[in-house]
């Protein structure tokens, strides 16, 4: 494929998008069974040689994209904070397709 820009506020808003809807629908959490994951560091992802995986943890990414939103920004906060993130949107589409997504009125009945 051709080089290109990707535009980054169209990625906001198709993002905000996404979200936007999953709230719309009710949705306002993520049931998590489970935390760890496999991942492909970013270096790795863009190699035509076979990545190396390492185990990531939703809870990890959390607390890291938080400190790091909070923190100084810099080169290397703004590219760990985009891999924390990555990790993040990955446990939404996991819990999306796996019916994980929690909606208000599910716990509302169940306090």
């Amino acid at each position: 494929m051709a080089e290109a820009d990707i535009n980054i506020s169209e990625l906001r808003h198709l993002t905000n998008s996404l979200f936007d809807y999953l709230e719309g629908q009710g949705v306002d959490g993520i049931h998590v069974r489970q935390s760890q994951y496999w991942k492909v560091y970013f270096a790795d992802a863009f190699e035509v040689g076979p990545p190396t995986l390492v185990m990531g943890d939703v809870y990890d990414d959390l607390n890291d994209m938080r400190a790091e939103v909070q923190g100084p920004n810099d080169d290397t906060t703004l590219w760990h904070a985009f891999m924390h993130l990555s990790g993040l949107i990955n446990i939404v589409a996991y819990a999306a397709e796996n019916g994980d997504l929690a909606k208000r009125v599910a716990m509302e009945k169940h306090p």
